[in-house]
């Protein structure tokens, strides 16, 4: 007998907040650069099962989670920003000493970011956050404000399920999709970004219950956010260049990080080229799943 869409649900959610805690200690310790990536994962990825069964948990019912969960979330956003900056430009066995001055400007910014992150993650706010989020779950307290019929859908097959919102939203996408014209600009990528970021948490939960037939549509995902994510990345990258420069107003720097942001000026065009060769296929293979 396959899983019930409740069942789904509730162990998707129970996944993530153990990988949560699992992360804490190290992301104190500041010392793991991915434990911090992959507890910031996690959370999104609760949040995406939040989206993806919306239509059988309605939001009304989900929202105070939701909001505690991005609350806790976009507490990690600035420090990823500089460890994912740090890694790109300065991950170099020998650094000039310009490199080396931005370095360490980067580094300073970096440890005040997981300063915070250790003030936030130690404090009774968080705590009180896990306590009530893992009550949530185990006493399912979304079936408090489900009518009978709402509670009866929720027993069903997941199977079905899965396959209408991966069908459902895969349209979505394409509907979006189609309204950009020869230009990617940098607002609807964005959008872009975070709807094929759901698909992708979607199609990887469910991937079990489909063997390999969502194989095509998850590579293909993780083609598409990769550009949409390195066209992110360069947008971050000159709003970091900002914070940075107050640090140390040099002639050396500004020369350099206007160097950096020439590069990438021409390193965004050819992103968005690829995007368009990588959306064509994309808007194939949907046609062929589920």
């Amino acid at each position: 007998m396959h899983a019930t869409i409740e069942a789904t649900f509730r162990e998707f959610l129970e996944i993530d907040l153990k990988k949560v805690k699992k992360y804490e200690k190290a992301v104190l310790a500041s010392k793991d650069t991915d434990a911090l990536h992959q507890m910031r994962v996690s959370l999104r990825r609760m949040r995406s099962v939040f989206f993806t069964f919306q239509s059988v948990i309605p939001k009304k019912i989900t929202k105070n989670i939701y909001a505690n969960i991005s609350t806790v979330a976009s507490c990690y956003d600035k420090a990823r920003d500089i460890d994912v900056y740090i890694e790109t430009y300065l991950n170099k066995d020998a650094l000039t000493s310009t490199e080396l001055l931005l370095y360490n400007i980067a580094l300073k910014c970096r440890e005040k970011e997981y300063r915070k992150i250790k003030k936030y993650l130690e404090s009774k706010k968080y705590k009180k956050f896990k306590k009530e989020l893992k009550k949530w779950i185990k006493t399912k307290q979304w079936r408090k404000k489900l009518t009978k019929k709402q509670l009866s859908v929720l027993e069903e097959n997941i199977i079905p399920f899965a396959a209408n919102f991966l069908k459902s939203y895969q349209n979505d996408i394409c509907l979006y999709g189609s309204a950009i014209g020869p230009v990617l600009e940098d607002e609807q990528a964005h959008k872009l970004r975070i709807k094929l970021k759901k698909l992708r948490y979607a199609t990887e939960l469910f991937t079990p219950y489909f063997q390999n037939r969502l194989d095509n549509l998850k590579k293909i995902l993780k083609e598409l956010q990769d550009i949409l994510g390195q066209l992110h990345d360069i947008y971050i990258t000159k709003k970091l260049h900002k914070i940075f420069l107050h640090f140390q107003q040099d002639k050396k720097l500004y020369a350099y990080i206007k160097k950096v942001e020439l590069v990438n000026t021409y390193k965004k065009e050819k992103l968005k080229e690829a995007f368009f060769l990588k959306w064509k296929l994309f808007t194939k293979i949907v046609q062929s799943v589920c």
